[in-house]
């Protein structure tokens, strides 16, 4: 599932900017600078002040010194970063869909004194891509293989895999638990195991992964038993 981060701020006449929840995420510059991964959602929380009115807009690919946020609104459309397309009012949740360096502003606009002010932030977001490690094992000849797959990202996922000669594919589908147990019927031989491709809630990987070693001891030879004379 995404994580959902929270932010809370109080926006005065002289910003005083409160923290009340922080989690998973790296704060930078005091607090107005964030590192988040591709798919987080972020939620921004204004509290709220009678007669305020609040809006919100995304920018991206442009520079502190080129726009003016008092002038210039986001270039961003609100669908589908904002959550459910909704881009006003004192609390507005931001999906981060694609890896890259964003600005967020609020605008607060006090409808009785006809006075608005205005609060940036500026939000870095991490590419995530899912990765699959696979942990070797041993079996004796004639017993079933058994092995791991552990899965990282945002579940569930999506996974392809094979062994030996990478002929053979499997797929592990919709599964909701990071570590998966997996069994092969018996096999003659020692062989490696790898992740072809892997697809979780928020993107997909298709660099195979490192390969596990599954080895096979070999069945006993049969060896003659002498009796020693008295």
């Amino acid at each position: 599932m995404n994580k959902l981060i929270t932010y809370t701020v109080r926006i005065l006449p002289i910003f005083l900017l409160v923290i009340l929840t922080v989690s998973n995420v790296k704060a930078q510059k005091g607090v107005t600078h964030f590192e988040v991964d591709q798919c987080q959602s972020l939620e921004f929380s204004v509290i709220e002040w009678p007669g305020d009115r609040y809006t919100w807009s995304l920018y991206t690919e442009l520079q502190w010194d080129t726009v003016n946020f008092a002038r210039h609104d986001g270039n961003v459309e609100p669908v589908p970063y904002f959550q459910k397309g909704m881009y006003e009012g004192s609390t507005v949740t931001v999906n981060w869909l694609d890896p890259g360096r964003y600005f967020l502003r609020v605008v607060v606009w006090d409808e009785v004194n006809c006075t608005n002010n205005l609060l940036v932030f500026s939000i870095d977001v991490k590419e995530h891509k899912p990765e699959a490690l696979v942990e070797g094992s041993e079996a004796c000849y004639g017993d079933p293989v058994v092995f791991k797959i552990i899965l990282t990202g945002m579940g569930p996922w999506d996974v392809t895999y094979t062994y030996g000669d990478g002929t053979a594919t499997l797929n592990l589908n919709g599964v909701i638990e990071p570590e998966q147990t997996i069994t092969l019927p018996p096999l003659a031989d020692s062989f490696d195991v790898w992740v072809t491709e892997i697809v979780d809630q928020c993107n997909s990987n298709l660099v195979p992964s490192e390969k596990g070693r599954v080895v096979i001891f070999p069945k006993p030879s049969n060896s003659k038993i002498y009796h020693a004379d008295n």
